[in-house]
């Protein structure tokens, strides 16, 4: 007994250094075994998931219009147009694709993890949004002088036409729900609804409703097929399983591929031969080319229709005879992030070489020249790469992260690869074209993989697509495009956008409250103001201000807090437009009854004065006062009134001689009651 407790106190006394050694051996193992490197370009990359016809792309701060091909990364700032008789899709992520017509001319503006933002200038395009966090996230889309927010899931189409439409449709289907806001005014559009934005003319800024099956095409029943399609797609894929969220479009991998599982590397992913039966001699990163991003450097654009996830992400792995694909490598990232290639780039001679990045190794910025490069062309002061004629070298400062990396690769995985795995190109011809890559020489190929790659050094130096001259093949660069001089130079958007900003909230404060804040009741309702404590119901649908009588909102607010609307998109009552309606008359107190005349009060002779003088006639005098017109006074009537020639009836006679004073009855109210 007596030992048993000195046991239970040693215990109790060694647990908690037990748990910290162990947390400390914990702490070390996860560190070795993940990788949290953030890439030098963090942004989110879309992708060209469907492609029929011709289109074309430029990137930003760029003139040259280039060939748009499936598979093509698209990145913030990127321009598209299409040809007759073309349609495209763009994945931005798992549940979101946007797709557009012939003739249109489409930007990306703002493509970022907060959010997106498209502006559409001509043509037509289609968004399926198959899940929607709007707490977290926004989808706004600029049309003419139109800005379309969406607010939840569905699909939505909008309409922009060519340069000489004054009007943009917008289709809203399948459960979605958006807010439409134009230069003037702002409305929220619901499920199976269709608007009419009127952008020039008389009626700019108001807009007709209607049944938004009324409006479907043929370019609805294409993507309505393409929303099918890509359903089942999501439906049989593996996320969350072999994968994460992060790897949209692997979905696509169930129909061109199997996932077994292996002792060393888990689930992996191997394609059918028919998948890669049309390409000789077949290896990852041969069949392709390199694009240029100027956002990334170069790019590895596959030749695969299934290739997206598997040469963005992951490692190939040269397994048992067979080439198969993991979805990560041996130092898994807390986080998947995109990358322009995962491969290991070298020169030898006049020749530039690449094979897979190997299981083992972390990722090589073979970029990294270009990214170093371009930070001083924008540190400059200037941002045009001469603010200094002579400018400091910078040093070439590798992260601790990339250096632990290299040290913790003991064994060159890189001997275990075929010398099939190895692609090269000469140094003349990197960049300009897609189909001059070849299985690199055996005597070469073993060269190049016997080398470790090490992060200590500088990557090979590359050509950026400037050194290119524009000597790139046609099937990439497109020649004096017509686009560089037909672009629509139409402004975008209900207001000014700012590259990383959602306009909703500001737009939803400006075009439909008037920068006025609504106040909300406790059951929900709007309270004009919630000082003031009222029998009758609510009315406004915003807090109005408290001002003196006789002076106007739109005197309060210099001159008008916003356009009124009517509920069916009516025109706008704008302030200037207000200055000529007549006097407003005050009607008589509620517990008066219209068929009990008031007691009469003479006037005293200075209030006849100054009740008789117009322009000092006061706003709320105290008794009403009728004033019959000039020259001759005829009473409406509620009933059918006798003819004017016939006499009025005799226990009703009129005045002879004056009009009635202030304080008598209205002719109405007279009417029916003995005479005085």
């Amino acid at each position: 007994m007596h030992l048993g407790r000195k046991t239970l106190w040693a215990f109790f006394f060694l647990m908690p250094l037990l748990v910290l050694n162990t947390g400390k051996v914990f702490a070390n193992v996860v560190d070795d075994t993940t990788d949290d490197e953030v890439p030098e370009y963090a942004q989110p990359v879309a992708r060209v998931s469907f492609i029929k016809g011709d289109a074309q792309i430029r990137r930003a701060d760029s003139e040259d219009w280039e060939k748009l091909v499936k598979n093509l990364p698209i990145v913030e700032g990127d321009e598209i147009a299409t040809d007759e008789r073309t349609r495209v899709e763009i994945q931005f992520d798992t549940y979101r694709f946007l797709r557009l017509e012939e003739k249109s001319f489409f930007k990306i503006t703002t493509l970022r993890d907060e959010g997106v933002a498209v502006s559409l200038s001509q043509g037509s395009l289609s968004l399926r949004v198959f899940q929607f966090d709007r707490e977290n996230s926004y989808f706004e889309i600029d049309a003419p002088k139109t800005t379309v927010a969406v607010q939840q899931a569905g699909n939505y189409r909008i309409n922009a036409g060519d340069q000489n439409y004054t009007v943009v449709h917008i289709n809203v289907t399948e459960g979605g729900e958006a807010r439409i806001y134009s230069t003037n005014s702002g409305f929220l559009l619901r499920d199976g609804r269709s608007a009419r934005v009127f952008t020039e003319g008389e009626y700019a800024g108001e807009w007709d409703l209607d049944d938004a099956s009324r409006n479907m095409d043929d370019f609805d029943n294409w993507s309505a097929e393409r929303d099918r399609i890509i359903a089942k797609r999501l439906s049989n894929s593996n996320y969350d399983k072999y994968y994460d969220r992060d790897f949209y479009g692997a979905e696509d991998l169930n129909e061109y591929g199997e996932w077994t599982y292996t002792d060393r590397y888990g689930y992996v992913w191997e394609p059918y031969p028919s998948s890669i039966g049309r390409f000789p001699g077949w290896s990852p990163y041969r069949y392709g080319h390199w694009r240029w991003v100027p956002q990334i450097g170069w790019t590895w654009v596959n030749d695969e229709v299934w290739g997206w996830a598997t040469y963005h992400h992951g490692r190939w792995i040269y397994y048992n005879g067979h080439w198969v694909w993991s979805p990560y490598g041996q130092y898994r990232p807390r986080r998947s992030w995109w990358r322009p290639a995962l491969v290991i780039i070298a020169s030898i001679g006049n020749n530039v070489c690449w094979y897979p990045l190997p299981y083992d190794h972390g990722y090589y910025n073979y970029n990294r020249r270009h990214h170093r490069d371009r930070r001083n062309h924008h540190n400059d002061g200037h941002g045009n790469g001469h603010g200094n004629p002579t400018p400091t070298p910078t040093p070439n400062v590798i992260p601790q992260a990339n250096i632990d990396r290299a040290n913790r690769i003991r064994t060159p995985s890189t001997r275990r690869l075929p010398a099939g795995a190895v692609i090269m190109t000469e140094v003349s011809e990197f960049g300009r074209g897609m189909k001059k890559f070849r299985q690199a020489p055996d005597d070469v190929a073993k060269e190049v993989l016997i080398k470790v790659p090490d992060e200590k050094d500088d990557p090979p130096i590359l050509p950026t697509f400037k050194d290119l001259n524009k000597q790139v093949s046609t099937e990439i660069l497109v020649p004096n495009s017509k686009y560089s001089k037909t672009e629509p130079q139409i402004k975008t958007g209900a207001t000014e956008r700012k590259t990383g900003d959602p306009l909703d909230e500001k737009l939803r404060q400006q075009r439909i409250y008037g920068n006025r804040e609504p106040v909300k009741s406790g059951d929900g309702g709007i309270k004009t103001d919630p000082d003031v404590k009222s029998e009758t119901r609510d009315t406004g649908a915003v807090g109005r201000p408290r001002f003196p009588a006789g002076r106007r909102d739109d005197d309060i607010n210099g001159g008008g807090s916003g356009p009124v609307r009517s509920s069916g998109g009516g025109r706008d009552i704008k302030s200037d437009e207000r200055k000529n309606d007549p006097p407003v008359v005050k009607s008589p107190p509620s517990d008066t009854r219209r068929d009990d005349p008031p007691v009469y009060t003479p006037p005293t002779r200075t209030t006849q004065r100054e009740d008789r003088s117009p322009p000092e006639r006061k706003p709320d005098p105290p008794t009403p006062r009728y004033d019959p017109p000039t020259p001759k006074y005829e009473p409406p009537v509620r009933n059918d009134p006798p003819p004017r020639n016939d006499p009025p009836p005799k226990n009703d006679p009129p005045p002879k001689s004056d009009p009635p004073a202030k304080s008598d009855p209205s002719p109405s109210e007279r009417k029916g009651k003995p005479g005085r």
